[in-house]
Parts: C-alpha cells; structure tokens; sequence
C-alpha cells in the first residue's frame, strides 16, 4: 500500500518537472507568436491607417516579430540563452539581411493584396463572420511563409549555437 503511495508521488514529481520545462519562457514564445504579430499589427496600423505607409510598415514589423518569435522561440531552450552569451543576438543580428530578402517581397505582396480588393469579384469580398474569403486566404498564406521562414531560421541558429558551444 504504501509503494504505491511513494511511486505516485514520484510519477507526480517528474510530471511536475517535465511540465517545468515545456513552459520555458523562450518554448513559450513562439506559441504566442501570432498573438504577438496580432498586436503589433494593430497597434501600428489602427492609429495610423489614413496614412499610405501604414499598412506596409505594420505588415513589415508585425511579419518580422512573427518570423523571429518562431525562430528564437523553437531555437533557445529559455531566455538565458539569448541574454546569457553575448555571440547570440550578434548572430541573430547577422540574420537580418537574409530575413530582409525575404521581407521585401512580402511586404510588396501585402501591398498588392490590399490594392487587388476594388478590382476582386464580389464572393471573394464578400464579409463573413470569419470574414472575407480574401482576407482568410492572405492570413493563411502570411502564416504559412512566416511560420516556414521561423523554422528554417530556427534551425540555422541551432547549428550556430551547437558551434559555439563546440567552441567552448
């Protein structure tokens, strides 16, 4: 009887530790990555959509903080890792030109996309209650393209990061 009273015990504590180390802050932040690139969407282009630039700069930053949660978030085991060793964020720097590449013609696609609306036939603007069909498409494929860009930046710093810690 009391075996399995100290075998529960031990199977509770190694749940404990082992859901412990999924809520990592770094593992946690690319789950919420939408939820990140959501605000900072809104927040850059509610308050400024009279204006022409805003809907390509929002689509640019909300876009490039999406990319990079993926990345850092599937990359580091926690947020020691970026903070911690100073050759990390100076390689995540050195990630930004080809980041970049792949940013200017997302942004310019996100432009087209807004511009393409007048000219659509009427069922593919038609409003729902998960919205328009156009809508839906453009989130499906900046999701898509931002999550695989997430990944395949992920992996590039998980072999910088094996290298550095190779080096040491």
């Amino acid at each position: 009887m009391f075996d399995d009273l100290s075998s529960l015990e031990n199977e509770t504590e190694d749940a404990q530790k082992s859901s412990e180390e999924e809520d990592k802050p770094a593992r946690s932040l690319s789950r919420w990555s939408h939820v990140i690139a959501g605000l900072i969407l809104c927040l850059l282009y509610l308050p400024f959509r009279s204006h022409p630039w805003s809907w390509p700069l929002a689509i640019a930053v909300s876009y490039s903080a999406f990319v990079f949660a993926i990345a850092l978030g599937l990359s580091l085991d926690d947020a020691a890792d970026f903070f911690g060793d100073l050759r990390v964020p100076e390689y995540v720097a050195t990630l930004l030109p080809q980041h970049s590449l792949i940013l200017a013609p997302v942004t310019f696609l996100a432009y087209l996309w807004l511009c393409a609306i007048p000219i659509l036939p009427h069922w593919m603007n038609v409003e729902a209650h998960y919205g328009s069909v156009w809508k839906v498409c453009g989130i499906a494929l900046f999701w898509f393209v931002g999550t695989r860009e997430g990944i395949w930046l992920s992996g590039k710093i998980k072999r910088r990061l094996a290298k550095f810690e190779d080096e040491s």
